[in-house]
């Protein structure tokens, strides 16, 4: 594909300009980009007021219906006192088009990432999560419904082995062991008979998170749908030796706003199966985008899917250790 037919490359910086320009900000030229692959994120200079953050979605992949919804969802969490980053509403408006493209404005908020492991910064992150599903208790989202993660790690994997990039020598270990973290996957959610999903931010790591002056802010509900609660906890678990401890902390923090199932604790290993393999067919399915090759330089390399293979063999050999 000739990378100069992908959407994104009619995003110029005088088009991130007058987009911003258009709903009322006078931009002095200072124009960033931020580290977002999915989408094009900027942070954009403008006149007399802090930077805004220009954010534009890729298309075709959520229709406006379901942009809204994550707007919609960030300003009612932001009305019930919740920190996270909600868009600038103008006009009673939040998602704006310009030459093609849906984008949201957002005020630059100035902070640090949390330090993986500080079991302060740790409590931090429960309460934040706590507070986020405690004020959305009574949600459905239809527009971002729940995905069984059994469907999810399946259609991941089955597009992972029509990938070009995919080694034929690799296929017959490969669904093997896919084969392996469905059953493994199968059982535990059948074990755990959990049916409590509620909205959930997604991807709540910590690059997805700012601390600034004491406050822990939430950021990019891009991925926001219904799921499970322990989605949005386990990913701060940083180091498999302090995890205990770390978790411990995770959870104290949230129940200062809400209950945890610990129940929930048994879906870790199918959520980590999920994430390896979900994100590896996010690459292959990205990688016309001329960012991704650049960003992935080893993807088309037979070691790239050893290590992704052997990543998922690990996951098998430590599957029931979260307890």
């Amino acid at each position: 594909m000739n990378h100069s037919d992908h959407p994104y490359s009619d995003l110029l910086p005088d088009i991130v300009m007058d987009a911003v320009e258009a709903q009322g900000f006078y931009c002095d030229h200072r124009l960033y980009p931020l580290n977002s692959y999915e989408n094009r994120v900027y942070q954009v200079g403008v006149e007399d007021r802090t930077p805004l953050i220009a954010k534009f979605y890729r298309p075709g992949r959520w229709q406006q219906d379901q942009i809204q919804a994550e707007h919609d969802a960030l300003l009612q969490l932001k009305e019930a006192g919740v920190s996270v980053a909600a868009p600038i509403v103008v006009n009673d408006q939040t998602l704006f088009h310009h030459n093609g493209f849906d984008y949201s404005l957002t005020n630059k908020l100035i902070g640090d990432v949390p330090e993986a492991g500080n079991l302060d910064h740790l409590y931090q992150i429960g309460e934040l999560i706590g507070a986020i599903h405690k004020a959305s208790t009574s949600w459905s989202l239809p527009e971002r419904p729940y995905a069984s993660n059994l469907s999810r790690i399946e259609r991941a994997s089955q597009q992972l082995l029509k990938d070009s990039c995919f080694p034929t020598s690799l296929q017959t270990e490969y669904v093997k062991t896919i084969e392996q973290l469905l059953l493994a996957s199968k059982q535990t959610v059948e074990r755990s008979n959990q049916n409590n999903v509620r909205f959930i931010h997604g991807d709540c790591h910590r690059s997805n998170l700012i601390l600034s002056e004491g406050l822990m802010t939430a950021l990019d509900f891009d991925d926001c749908r219904m799921g499970y609660a322990v989605q949005d906890i386990w990913m701060h678990l940083s180091d498999a030796n302090e995890r205990q401890a770390q978790l411990s902390e995770l959870i104290e923090g949230y129940e200062s706003f809400c209950a945890f199932d610990t129940r929930e604790l048994d879906l870790i290993d199918v959520l980590i199966a999920e994430r390896t393999i979900v994100y590896t067919a996010w690459i292959a399915e990205r990688w016309s985008d001329p960012a991704f090759p650049k960003l992935f330089p080893h993807f088309t390399g037979k070691a790239y899917w050893e290590q992704h293979l052997a990543d998922l063999n690990r996951i098998l050999d430590d599957w029931g250790n979260w307890r």
